[in-house]
């Protein structure tokens, strides 16, 4: 009886006095929130072997500035929490990440700005899944320019 009259009013109070949830908790950075990327340099639908993804690189001005990846799902990819990666050289298949793969960001942003090596060197992007720890799939060697 006494919990009938005492469970509604904690749970009124409990809502109440909630916190809201945050809306960004990753830096602009690594969330992949930049914008500018205009230019348009390549459009994929075969970087990846196993994922049905489209890849997009853009750079910041014809000709010049800093690159950027955009990738989007195609079909039915549903992994949970999958971030991208990239690493330098053209890395085979593996079990686990490389130590010297850069975190891009999480999939799904805007724009995942590439490092400044990337414009010099061909390398690989990794996706992983953080709630599965393991590699989803290694995309083919790519060059930016």
């Amino acid at each position: 009886m006494v919990l009938t009259l005492v469970l509604p009013v904690a749970l009124a109070f409990g809502l109440a006095a909630r916190k809201a949830a945050p809306t960004n908790v990753l830096t602009p950075g690594i969330s992949g929130a930049v914008a500018g990327y205009n230019d348009v340099q390549w459009r994929r639908d075969d970087l990846f072997p196993k994922a049905p993804l489209r890849g997009e690189l853009f750079r910041e001005h014809p000709g010049a500035g800093r690159f950027a990846l955009k990738l989007s799902a195609r079909g039915d990819f549903l992994k949970p929490d999958v971030l991208v990666y990239w690493a330098a050289g053209n890395a085979a298949p593996m079990d686990k990440l490389a130590g010297d793969a850069i975190l891009l960001g999480a999939f799904g942003s805007a724009f995942l700005p590439l490092p400044e090596v990337a414009a010099i060197s061909p390398g690989v992007l990794i996706l992983y899944s953080l709630a599965d720890q393991e590699i989803i799939d290694v995309s083919r060697p790519f060059p930016q320019k």
